[in-house]
């Protein structure tokens, strides 16, 4: 173990990340661009969702035994906060079948054909049968209790940085509810997202740094930029990350939406577990091991009742209870850092948060960290009660008998826990780049095979047809981008673009140049997205017209932007006439207009003549003539005059 501080994040070094054994995996989940549901056939909604809804629907959940007899750990933990879970139902997007009232729908064939072709790109291995499974989900996200998935690919693997990196698993499988809050023993969700079809991409745990993590993330993501049918936007992409070190049980961040947070929370995991290795040599050191782990219970409620510290005061007036848990020998360990700006404390206060449901913050008080909370007399009659030297340690909590009950036996087993090491667990990436509990990893036992749906048989036919579409990677696009000459910095966002095959055949069929291209599809379409124009709206077929006509002559440089902007708004029919390129007449006729309004309007800056003259004239011709050509025009006149 080493014995040296953890360096701070903008510090720490590749090397650093060696030195303690960093180990990392992904599992990268993609959602599918599909027009239904995977299992039944709902619309399948895109982002921005709809939080409108027609009703709501009330459900509780309850752990069953496997085919095997067993029970995975993680359900009973959700068992145990004994959540009711609200669902908000929109018609539009939800039946029975989402419900769990209804059997499944056949498979979404489109969205199992987008699978399989990634499972070729990646080099992945087919199954042969696809056999549906059930995958135990207790938290609420899925009305059912599991999600429906099932294995497509087998040992694929992607060229990253000069070495292969293994992807042992691509799924197909239905994407979970959207949650809108969980408070106490209330959770919601609305159940539009619930179905949407997902691709799972798996890793072995083959890289060594977070830099290295989001690099890789960022080339699966442009790949399926590249290769297309997958969605955009918010919440479409999400990754969950498995993290190791030496001496340490895997953990998984659940739910990471964005890419560049990977590093932070990746570094954040590391040094959490790095800590908490130390912290159990700590332990050890202070004879507080496994074997003789030690804790006392006491209920203060009669110690506190008269307290002015508004949580416990606010228990206590609802029928509530106060209870503290001695540890003994533990003082000053509470506050042991483990993440950045985090101490162990807001581990125990996770497990309270998560399985007791003692929402509100804060929901416990540790020995340690005695700042703000109950008064320091109220602390020495605490520590008078319970019998509490200088050298224990102690974590005070309260709410209602039950739950106070459950958060007594967590805090109990997290202080266990310590002793051990790293517990296996399932966390969930923090705003704040931390880490947060969120249950006990899961085990073999949460899934099984699916009894509503038969196996669908995939045959060398349907393999070798989906084999036809073009497999190419993003850096042969960006490499193509580069070759015939758009800017360096811009040809990501060009060949990730899904109009990459128009440009191409604009480029090379065509032979507009990459750099109007790259001002048309990039300035021009994002300048017209912020007056909230669809850009999606607009065809191919329509965009490569309005390009064809500036080749032609039909249309100037300038006036590709009108053009788009016209094809937008419907007025598709008046673009040969309104922006016809300016005649010399109509030069004429704009500069003569032009002087009349130099002449009649009340002008600050006379001397600047020539600059009023252009923008006057622009007024007229804007799409119609160059900018350039005014110029040259306007200057002409003014040297005859």
């Amino acid at each position: 173990m080493i014995s040296v501080p953890f360096k701070e994040f903008e510090e720490i070094t590749e090397d650093d990340y060696h030195k303690i054994g960093f180990r990392a995996g992904i599992e990268i989940h993609q959602q599918l661009d599909t027009k239904y549901k995977l299992f039944c056939r709902c619309t399948s909604p895109r982002p921005p969702y709809d939080d409108s809804y027609q009703f709501e629907i009330y459900r509780t959940f309850r752990p069953a035994l496997s085919e095997l007899g067993e029970i995975d750990p993680s359900i009973l933990m959700e068992y145990k906060s004994k959540k009711e879970i609200i669902y908000r139902i929109n018609r539009e997007s939800v039946c029975l079948y989402e419900l769990d009232q209804s059997p499944p729908f056949e498979i979404n064939q489109y969205a199992l054909d987008i699978v399989i072709s990634y499972c070729l790109k990646f080099r992945a291995r087919i199954v042969d049968e696809i056999y549906i499974c059930r995958k135990y989900h207790l938290d609420g996200s899925i009305p059912s209790g599991y999600q429906r998935t099932a294995m497509v690919g087998l040992d694929g693997e992607y060229c990253f940085k000069g070495k292969k990196i293994r992807l042992p698993e691509i799924t197909i499988e239905e994407d979970a509810a959207r949650e809108i809050f969980d408070s106490f023993h209330q959770r919601a969700y609305y159940l539009d997202r619930l179905g949407v079809p997902l691709i799972e991409i798996v890793t072995e745990p083959a890289f060594n740094s977070p830099t290295e993590l989001k690099e890789f993330a960022e080339a699966i993501r442009n790949e399926f930029l590249v290769a297309g049918n997958v969605r955009q936007g918010s919440g479409t992409l999400r990754m969950d990350l498995n993290i190791s070190i030496d001496g340490s049980h895997r953990c998984e961040i659940k739910g990471v939406d964005k890419i560049s947070r990977i590093p932070i929370l990746a570094y954040n995991e590391a040094r959490r577990q790095w800590s908490l290795l130390r912290l159990r040599d700590e332990l050890h050191s202070r004879n507080i091991t496994p074997r003789n782990f030690k804790y006392d219970v006491y209920e203060l409620s009669s110690i506190l009742k008269h307290t002015s510290f508004y949580p416990i005061q606010k228990a206590l007036g609802n029928g509530g209870v106060v209870y503290c848990i001695k540890l003994p020998n533990w003082g000053g360990l509470l506050k042991w850092p483990t993440q950045r700006y985090v101490s162990f404390s807001q581990e125990i206060s996770e497990r309270v948060r998560v399985i007791a449901c003692l929402t509100d913050s804060p929901n416990i008080i540790v020995s340690d960290i005695i700042d703000n909370t109950i008064s320091q007399q109220e602390i020495d009659k605490t520590k008078k009660f319970i019998g509490a030297s200088k050298y224990d340690g102690f974590v005070i909590v309260w709410g209602s008998p039950d739950d106070v009950q459950t958060a007594i036996e967590e805090i109990k087993i997290r202080a266990f826990e310590a002793t051990v090491g790293v517990p296996a667990e399932s966390r969930r990436a923090l705003p704040s780049g931390a880490t947060g509990f969120e249950r006990i990893l899961p085990g073999s036992q949460r899934m099984y095979p699916d009894t509503d749906l038969p196996y669908i048989t995939i045959s060398k036919d349907r393999i070798a047809g989906l084999s036809l579409v073009p497999k190419e990677s993003y850096s042969e696009r960006v490499r193509w981008c580069v070759q015939v000459g758009f800017p360096k910095n811009l040809a990501h966002r060009i060949a990730t673009s899904s109009r990459f095959y128009l440009i191409r055949e604009l480029v090379d069929k065509h032979q507009i140049g990459p750099n109007l291209l790259a001002k048309v599809f990039i300035e021009f379409f994002s300048a017209l997205k912020k007056k909230n124009y669809k850009t999606k709206n607009l065809s191919n077929d329509r965009l490569k017209e309005i390009l064809l006509m500036y080749k032609n002559g039909k249309i100037v440089r300038a006036g590709i932007y009108k053009a788009i902007e016209y094809a937008l708004k419907g007025k598709w029919n008046e673009i040969p006439t309104k922006l016809a390129p300016a005649s010399n007449e109509d030069l004429d006729r704009a500069y003569n207009k032009s002087l009349e309004l130099f002449t009649s309007k009340k002008i600050y800056h006379p001397e600047k003549k020539k600059e009023i003259l252009i923008g006057f004239m622009m007024e007229q011709l804007r799409g119609r003539v160059e900018g350039s050509e005014v110029v040259k025009f306007i200057e002409t006149k003014l040297n005859e005059e």
